[in-house]
């Protein structure tokens, strides 16, 4: 009895008249009994809405759902008190379905969690109309949600954004051409001694041209596992001199990879400048709190000097403990003259404070076929790692207990490789495999944290990141018997490491294997490259080799066997017209790129591509077929092979005719397009290009003029054209060959002047001629 009454007072006089002390100890005995109760008279729907009400007022949302959703097609009390339980168990989603459903009625709570469901889906205009209509005791609540989802607005450009602009008036008026300016980046990083941090980033920038608008949108990434953002505000300021505030409405704390639920952690925090124009100023201040440092105690930061735009200050802080030793590195410093790198250094309250501080600092502007950023913009590396002994160790604690294996996983690579003869034959089984079959998500190292998932979690779900992967590549290489270790890498588009210097700077992770006493690198995220090569961006650069009995620093290979190979059948009509059959056979990094393409392109736009080229050639081409071999055969090379029709392949000129040019050999003009350089000149890699042409000649045609030998040859590269006539075959071989990855600035005039002989000798034509007995007798 004493039970019925407490449920009737519960619900209809609330909580409160109860004795507090009395409460965890009646609602488990309530709701006990009365879940007993329902067991036995399921169909009992008072019942069950009435504890699924008093479940509702303790704020159990869960228990209440579970009831809610077993009435709400019959009661409509239900359905409307389930909606209110999916908000405050946060499934915006399910919730909104049901308020969309049930519309608006005169209850204030349902209205204020109405309009915070549309809120939370980023419907703010609706929101703010449902909350403007909330009444007490939800009103107050309701304005304030008003207030921080909408635009604030004031008059009046702030004191030190005018003395700035005043100040740097001469440096302002000689960058007008450009498409925004950095008035000030102003980031301070303290960290303390509990071994947390805090960022503190202030921005302003003002638009100069209609393509700096794109500045408008903000995003700052971040590891919500251990990291929080905090912005301060962030406003607009008008060519008028009004101030917006940016509002709710216009940030988003999104995840990054929502579709993989292993990197939920990875988020972006994204702002959307309101009334962004030419000539207004952009300007927000932003913390990130982190909880955890990389390594415990330990940090590595990279300021980059320059950006591409203007910067009129930039200062960047760091503080921390008194003892706590900071190392730091000038990256780059010959492009940096003229720049003070030194930093002022302070000690002030048991903490040092190391300052950078620059002026008037111009836009980056790039170069065609310049480097990567990473080896000429400058920098500032800056570590508390003491040695790479110290980052080995942190490491290796991280992904030596990921490795481990279940009887399922090891059933299947048993299977896997068992028709394998040889270590070599196992390690190039397991690696396709991984390659192939994970999906790569593409989380730069240390951007959703530095530890890795389990092997175990990668192989089931049949994804990860680069760490990830690598992981599991290592792990499957080790339970074949085979040495198998893991990498971290700095790739091209990253400041290099070095001996010299422990610092985090890496972005990728990759894999390494011993085989008879040699190391071979494999990067399992390049699911269309083969064993033994390496991408581009892998390639010649110092990496962290985490070997069982420690580190070392070694530098991963130029790979130069990537060839092109273009071989050509051109048979002639007496009428001009031509059937042409073509092959393009691939290795190296050009199979690479072949095989990329045919896997994730749709067969009608490769189809398509082929038609245009076709056309390229001769402009009344038409298609007969084409053929795909060697896609997945990662032994054999990629192999396109199609043939076409054209009508009149010769140009006219009287009675000569000119062959087209076939420009399988194209060489970007970039390479030499300018007369002096500010940056050396960076090709893909080392590779070949070769062109075999066979022109069958019809009995009406014969040669008038075809080019001699023509060669080249220096330090950077060769080339080769020679052109063969006997009878009616024109055999035409065309080679290219890149011998230098990169060509330095006091080299480049040399370089130039022998590329632009290649450009000329490749325009050189072939000229035929109506053979007259011919012409006569027809």
């Amino acid at each position: 009895m004493r039970l019925k009454l407490l449920l009737s007072t519960i619900f209809f006089f609330g909580c409160t008249s109860l004795n507090l002390e009395e409460l965890p100890l009646y609602y488990q005995k309530v709701s006990s009994h009365y879940e007993k109760i329902l067991e036995k008279n399921p169909q009992n729907l008072d019942l069950r809405l009435k504890l699924a009400k008093f479940y509702y007022q303790f704020k159990d949302y869960q228990k209440a759902k579970g009831h809610f959703l077993k009435i709400k097609d019959q009661l409509k009390e239900a359905k409307i008190l389930l909606a209110k339980t999916y908000v405050h168990l946060k499934e915006y989603t399910l919730a909104l379905e049901i308020f969309e459903e049930l519309k608006e009625f005169d209850d204030n709570e349902y209205l204020f969690l109405y309009a915070k469901t549309l809120e939370k889906k980023n419907l703010f205009l609706r929101a703010i109309k449902l909350y403007e209509k909330v009444k007490s005791p939800f009103k107050k609540e309701a304005q304030k949600r008003i207030k921080e989802i909408g635009i604030k607005f004031e008059e009046g450009v702030p004191l030190y954004i005018k003395k700035l602009l005043e100040e740097k008036k001469e440096f302002l008026s000689k960058i007008k051409k450009e498409e925004a300016v950095y008035l000030l980046i102003n980031e301070k990083i303290e960290i303390k001694e509990n071994n947390t941090s805090i960022s503190e980033i202030h921005i302003i920038k003002k638009i100069l041209k209609e393509k700096g608008k794109e500045l408008g949108e903000i995003q700052i990434s971040y590891d919500s596992t251990y990291e929080r953002v905090e912005l301060e505000f962030a406003r607009t300021i008008t060519k008028e001199g009004k101030v917006i505030y940016a509002g709710k409405k216009n940030i988003r704390d999104v995840s990054k990879y929502l579709n993989y639920p292993l990197y939920s952690n990875v988020r972006a925090f994204i702002i959307s400048m309101p009334l962004v124009e030419v000539g207004s100023i952009l300007e927000y201040k932003i913390k990130i709190y982190s909880s955890k440092l990389v390594n415990e105690d330990d940090f590595t930061f990279i300021y980059r000097i320059k950006e591409s735009i203007p910067i009129v200050r930039a200062i960047f802080k760091l503080i921390v403990p008194l003892k706590r030793e900071v190392k730091f590195k000038f990256l780059n410093q010959n492009y940096a003259q003229g720049i003070g790198l030194s930093p002022q250094i302070e000690e002030k309250e048991n903490k040092k404070i190391i300052c950078w501080k620059f002026e008037n600092l111009e836009a980056f502007i790039t170069e065609n076929k310049m480097p990567p950023l990473s080896k000429v913009i400058p920098a500032v590396l800056i570590s508390s790692f003491h040695n790479w002994q110290e980052i080995y160790q942190w490491w290796h604690n991280l992904f030596k207990d990921k490795l481990t294996l279940s009887k399922k996983i090891k059933n299947f690579l048993e299977e896997l490789i068992k028709d394998c003869k040889t270590d070599l034959e196992r390690a190039k089984k397991i690696y396709e495999f991984c390659a192939k079959d994970i999906r790569y998500v593409a989380v730069e190292y240390g951007e959703g944290g530095h530890e890795p998932h389990y092997a175990e979690e990668i192989f089931w779900n049949r994804y990860g990141d680069c760490k990830d992967q690598t992981v599991l590549l290592v792990s499957l290489l080790r339970e074949a018997g085979l040495s198998a270790y893991p990498v971290l890498i700095p790739t091209q588009e990253v400041y290099p490491i070095s001996e010299d210097f422990a610092s985090l700077n890496f972005n990728h992770a990759i894999a390494v294997i011993k085989i008879d006493d040699k190391l071979v690198f494999m990067d399992p995220t390049a699911s269309t490259t083969s064993f033994g090569d390496l991408p581009l961006s892998d390639q010649e650069r110092e990496v962290l080799v985490f070997f069982d009995e420690g580190y070392k620093i070694l530098t991963t290979p130029l790979i130069k066997e990537n060839q092109v190979t273009y071989q050509t059948q051109i048979y002639l009509k007496e009428n001009e017209d031509a059937k042409i059959q073509r092959k393009i056979i691939t290795s190296g990094f050009f199979s690479s790129f072949q095989r990329f393409y045919f896997k994730y392109t749709h067969p009608e736009k490769i189809k398509e591509n082929i038609e245009k080229r076709i056309t390229e050639i001769s402009p009344s081409s038409r298609l007969i077929d084409y053929e795909i071999k060697n896609i997945d055969d990662f032994d054999k090379s990629p192999i396109l092979k199609y043939s076409f029709f054209t009508k009149k392949f010769l140009t006219p000129a009287k009675d000569l005719r000119i062959m087209p040019l076939l420009k399988d050999v194209e060489i970007d003009y970039a390479y030499a397009g300018k007369e002096k350089r500010d940056f050396p000149l960076e090709f893909e890699g080392i590779f070949k290009k070769i062109s075999k042409i066979k022109i069958f000649l019809s009995s009406n045609l014969k040669v008038k003029y075809i080019a001699p030998l023509r060669e080249v040859k220096n330090d950077y590269f060769s080339f080769k054209r020679e052109i063969k006539y006997e009878k009616d075959l024109i055999d035409i071989y065309t080679e290219f060959a890149i011998k230098r990855r990169f060509i330095e600035l006091e080299n480049y005039p040399e370089f130039k002047k022998d590329l632009e002989k290649v450009f000329y000798f490749l325009r050189e034509k072939i000229i035929l001629e109506k053979n007259e007995t011919q012409e006569k007798g027809l």
